[in-house]
């Protein structure tokens, strides 16, 4: 169990490496660059979290999950007006959302556009609750997550989520 633990934290670190020079490319070339050859998805953002930062990957599927976190695709994209859903695994990119607090700001950065979002709550929900995926009319970011954080079951049915609302510029 032990090996099998340090093996996902160590593919999910060299992982972000990869995925980081992909992003660093996509800024430049404005168009989606895999991490790897056979890479079926590639970052569409980047989070920062409690002095933290994560690449976001398209699809939110185990093995996208596998390597960093990933975007519900059935959800807006980051910098899209909506609901924008990120899942990760909490024993690796998403154990940070132990630490995160209502009134936190969590920056999200795309290829095109910067944006802050403030916690407005955190809460423990059943895997059937959907209903937290999706959009109204407000731009949110809610962040989901396996729970208990140090839980030894790999299928739980609880999720820990962070709600998250775009903080809109001053206009006037």
């Amino acid at each position: 169990m032990f090996v099998a633990s340090g093996y996902i934290h160590a593919k999910a670190t060299l992982a972000q490496y990869l995925i980081a020079s992909a992003w660093r490319e996509s800024i430049q070339t404005d168009q989606p660059i895999s991490p790897w050859s056979w890479a079926d998805t590639h970052p569409v953002a980047k989070l920062s979290i409690a002095g933290e930062s994560y690449y976001v990957l398209a699809g939110a599927s185990g093995r996208v999950l596998a390597f960093g976190p990933g975007h519900m695709s059935a959800t807006p994209l980051p910098g899209e007006s909506g609901n924008v859903v990120i899942s990760g695994h909490r024993d690796t990119h998403f154990a940070v959302l132990e630490q995160v607090r209502v009134g936190d700001v969590i920056d999200v950065e795309t290829t095109h556009q910067q944006m802050q979002y403030q916690v407005l709550e955190t809460r423990i929900a059943h895997q059937s609750q959907m209903e937290l995926t999706a959009s109204g009319n407000e731009d949110l970011l809610t962040l989901i997550t396996c729970y208990p954080f140090n839980g030894v079951d790999p299928n739980p049915e609880l999720r820990f989520v962070v709600r998250a609302q775009l903080i809109k510029p001053n206009t006037g």
